[in-house]
């Protein structure tokens, strides 16, 4: 691996967002508390992405999921009655094409992850996109270059995002399948998903009717699997692995796992009642707009009482990759309302009075 890599990988374990252990030559990763904000943003993500009709919500691995192929799943008990749930429970919805969603918890799949292993089982975000059979390579097409755009969409580096085949078995007659990857030089690549369309077996327990026509027909199904833990350590590293001389940890500012911090100024040796009671209060400004703040010491603002420590805190924040800081000034934001915004990305801050706040962040993340 790469000494840039590996500083990567060192970087994000000081700041808790994993755990690395040595494993042979490849390190063997476990999110932590960061790293499970993180994931669980991406997961929030997925969820909302593409028109739904049904999310089956979370189900607990079987021997006969661990022993599916990447193109025998359609055979299987659980895909069967998910899908008799779609025509019973969901009459309405159950046309073609339509969207079923899933989770599964399932040991790692090594051989797609070239750069660090997981230590323990994965989520496997899977949804099944049922299309129309005549249609099945042209929605196929379609969804390679979407799933494509959304990870570059999330990336500090949307280069790295290659459409790679996979090499499907002869006897698989109509299959087709690619990886999403992201790659990282000479140090490897991550597989962040995969895409398969796979023909549905004959007869009448898969069909549907077509939307437009309400003719019956029997769909091809197109799977998307995300394996969400290493999907997420790859995400890591790429805002990690920027190339640029600052160490700021550049995610996206919608999917980070913190949004906004606040860090106070205080002139005096004692910090006054009104400067708490500011902090305060704009905690409940910023979290009652629903935006996700990086609590610092456990009270979701910070007090320094000098410039060093306002540096220390703020790389602090920019290693956590905060987009933005509040930074309050005991004099100034008491008497006229004024604070500073400061970017993590631009390493600069902008005046905002406090009547504008949370509608003026809000209205920057919704901006992207």
């Amino acid at each position: 691996m790469s000494t840039r890599l590996s500083r990567c990988l060192k970087a994000m374990q000081t700041v808790g967002f994993w755990r690395s252990t040595e494993n042979g030559k490849t390190p063997s990763l476990e999110l932590l508390h960061h790293g499970t904000v993180y994931a669980n943003q991406l997961q929030h993500h997925w969820l909302s992405m593409r028109q739904l009709a049904v999310n089956f919500g979370h189900i607990e691995h079987t021997t006969e999921m661990i022993d599916q192929s990447r193109f025998s799943f359609t055979h299987s008990k659980q895909f069967r009655e998910q899908f008799q749930q779609l025509r019973q429970l969901y009459p309405s919805r159950a046309k073609c094409p339509t969207v079923l969603k899933h989770q599964n918890s399932m040991p790692s799949n090594s051989k797609s992850n070239t750069i660090f292993q997981h230590q323990s089982n994965v989520t496997q975000l899977i949804t099944d996109f049922f299309v129309e059979p005549h249609r099945g390579l042209e929605h196929f097409y379609n969804l390679q270059r979407e799933s494509k755009i959304w990870w570059m969409r999330y990336s500090s580096n949307p280069s790295r995002y290659a459409i790679v085949p996979y090499d499907c078995h002869a006897d698989l007659e109509y299959c087709q399948a690619i990886d999403i990857k992201a790659g990282f030089g000479e140090a490897g690549e991550v597989t962040v998903e995969q895409l398969s369309l796979v023909p549905l077996p004959a007869g009448n327990d898969f069909e549907l009717p077509d939307a437009r026509t309400t003719k019956m027909q029997l769909p091809m199904v197109i799977r998307s699997v995300i394996e969400l833990e290493p999907a997420t350590c790859a995400l890591l590293l790429d805002g990690c692995d920027h190339g640029r001389e600052s160490r700021s940890l550049l995610l996206n500012r919608v999917l980070a796992p913190y949004q906004c911090g606040i860090v106070a100024m205080q002139k005096t040796e004692k910090s006054s009642t009104e400067l708490h009671d500011l902090c305060v209060h704009m905690v409940d400004v910023l979290q009652s707009a629903r935006l996700r703040l990086h609590f610092i010491d456990d009270q979701g603002y910070s007090l320094v009482k000098n410039k060093e420590e306002m540096t220390q805190r703020l790389e602090q924040s920019d290693y956590l990759g905060v987009p933005y800081v509040l930074l309050l000034d005991e004099r100034q934001s008491l008497t006229n309302g004024l604070m500073q915004l400061r970017s993590r990305d631009t390493q600069l801050a902008e005046m905002i009075h406090i009547s504008d706040l949370p509608d003026y962040l809000l209205n920057i993340f919704r901006s992207f």
